[in-house]
């Protein structure tokens, strides 16, 4: 079920308990704010999409002011080449977030924001928790196919060396030196 409405001369689509942030409005943060111009409106999924012409009758959307902040910054730069002309000029539009509290189709019947059950949440699918693999096994992925090459002709175990690569990577060169170090005892 969703609502479509118009405020502050933007269209909105809500549904209960959505967060919207719409053009600044002059409300503090904890009021509710109804919105009377409803353009479009379908109370369940299956169900027939009532539209207003222009607005639907008796139909609201009510929210809940949150908070007031502003928006990234957006850079307007004007240019004409070979003339010398330039200007550069910041702007950060000001928003109001929302919470949709309430959708009153006009009919009677008003759909609430409702909170989830506890039951509900507990028979939600878990997610599988990642298997960690080995030690050996994750270092033997860290290493580069030229290290693991030279490392079985050479018979030296990678997962005795440390990495000198990016994220830890065994290279040719870190063979090469362990080539070296166990010639020189």
């Amino acid at each position: 079920m969703y609502a479509i409405f118009e405020a502050k001369g933007k269209q909105f689509r809500a549904t209960p308990d959505q967060k919207i942030r719409m053009p600044s409005i002059g409300a503090e943060p904890g009021d509710r704010v109804t919105f009377d111009t409803v353009l479009l409106a379908q109370k369940g999924a299956g169900e027939d999409v009532m539209i207003g012409r222009p607005a639907l009758e008796g139909a609201s959307v009510a929210v809940e002011v949150l908070r007031h902040g502003k928006d990234d910054k957006i850079v307007v730069f004007k240019m004409k080449r070979r003339k010398g002309y330039r200007r550069k000029q910041g702007h950060r539009q000001k928003f109001t977030e929302v919470k949709v509290v309430d959708i009153d189709f006009g009919t009677g019947k008003s759909v609430k924001a409702e909170k989830p059950k506890k039951a509900a949440e507990a028979t939600k699918a878990e997610k599988p928790k990642k298997t960690e693999k080995p030690k050996a096994e994750a270092k033997a992925a860290k290493d580069t196919p030229a290290a693991a090459e030279l490392a079985a002709d050479e018979g030296i175990d990678l997962t005795t060396l440390e990495g000198t690569g990016k994220e830890g990577r065994i290279l040719k060169s870190d063979v090469e030196a362990a080539i070296k170090a166990r010639e020189g005892d």
